[in-house]
């Protein structure tokens, strides 16, 4: 990505950062020098299940890519682990790759919504954002999830300017290998199908009021259809959420979310769900925990600061957005962006219990 980048425009010095201060990440964490945040317990449990596949399947790990338990991760990890052996590094380099990736992709996605100017700020915040750094540096699944979602998100503006059948695909693909990291972020995708057959179709409708008629579009609708009914009919089913019948019957999430709130980092007792009709009454104060939190009185211990300067952070990139918020009306592209957001910020935090799921998750 450095050596391919176009330099006149600066853009190689936030790929150079992004990639420095990642690779010291992984070679603290590395070599013990401190123990980075989050980097045992789920990190250690996606590299022990990839040796335990490099061991017992080899490079035919690949035939089991798309098993819907979310662990896709372990499962790159260990092709890779067949290959070259086994290297806790290697795990984490991974990553450092795809989180440098994501800086490249962010600044494209920018450019395509606005212009060269915002892209460089864009990537900027995300070369340096220390969270997107840490979990760029770690055997987590947030740096493929980031990736391969903004690989999903150009595809939509992309498909958005130009309708092309490449871009079309480029979704599709994108969002059906997050189900195999995260199932809750493939909804993204499903949405957007949603969205794009009710643009599509009220276009044709007044195509056909004037005695006209688009193929392509036609053809675009059916496509989108088909993943939209097998979803309905339960054919697909979402890891974590289940089958779209099953949302109808919240009681049955009630104890898993609940089972969520726990440890020093747990969300203040009063906003366990007791019933479904919290889910919306506590829901709208949730959405604010899974945006901002830890506030300063759920501080318990010094690591909770961090999360403190991480929601302080998002705040401020909160308020950057609604200043701006005019510019992002008059731009349907930016405002489809704005949607998702908006739709994956209902679903986590729904199911997030904790501060520090909330901090991964955001």
């Amino acid at each position: 990505i450095l050596i391919g980048f176009n330099n006149k425009t600066g853009g190689r010095n936030f790929l150079l950062v992004a990639f420095l201060l990642r690779a010291i990440f992984v070679i603290v964490d590395q070599y013990g020098l401190i123990n980075l945040p989050d980097s045992y317990m789920d990190a250690a449990k996606f590299e022990r299940i990839a040796v335990e596949f490099s061991r017992n399947q080899g490079i035919f790990i690949v035939s089991d890519f798309f098993i819907p338990d979310s662990l896709l991760i372990s499962r790159i990890i260990a092709f890779f682990y067949s290959i070259f052996g086994e290297s806790k590094m290697m795990a984490k380099c991974i990553s450092l790759g795809l989180g440098v990736g994501s800086v490249y992709l962010v600044y494209k996605l920018s450019l395509i919504l606005w212009d060269h100017s915002s892209a460089k700020k864009a990537a900027w915040i995300t070369a340096i954002f220390p969270t997107l750094v840490l979990y760029s540096s770690i055997t987590l699944r947030e740096s493929y999830i980031v990736f391969f979602l903004l690989i999903g998100l150009i595809g939509i503006v992309k498909f958005m300017k130009e309708n092309s059948l490449i871009s079309y695909l480029q979704i599709v693909a994108s969002f059906f290998i997050l189900i195999f990291f995260h199932g809750p972020v493939a909804v993204g995708g499903f949405l957007f199908l949603l969205y794009l057959i009710l643009q599509l179709s009220k276009k044709q409708l007044i195509n056909i009021y004037h005695n006209k008629i688009n193929l392509i579009a036609f053809f675009f609708i059916i496509l989108s259809l088909i993943p939209l009914i097998l979803l309905f009919t339960g054919s697909i089913k979402i890891p974590y959420l289940g089958s779209v019948k099953s949302l109808f019957f919240l009681d049955q999430y009630i104890v898993r979310i609940n089972n969520y709130m726990y440890d020093t980092a747990t969300y203040p007792s009063w906003l366990k769900i007791n019933n479904s009709y919290e889910f919306f009454t506590k829901g709208v104060i949730k959405v604010f925990y899974f945006l901002y939190s830890p506030f300063i009185w759920d501080i318990k211990t010094p690591f909770h600061l961090l999360g403190l300067f991480d929601g302080t952070l998002y705040i401020m990139l909160t308020i950057y957005v609604i200043k701006n918020l005019n510019a992002i009306k008059e731009n349907p592209l930016a405002l489809v962006i704005i949607y998702l957001f908006i739709a994956y910020t209902i679903i986590y935090r729904l199911a997030v219990g904790n501060f520090g799921t909330g901090i991964r998750h955001r």
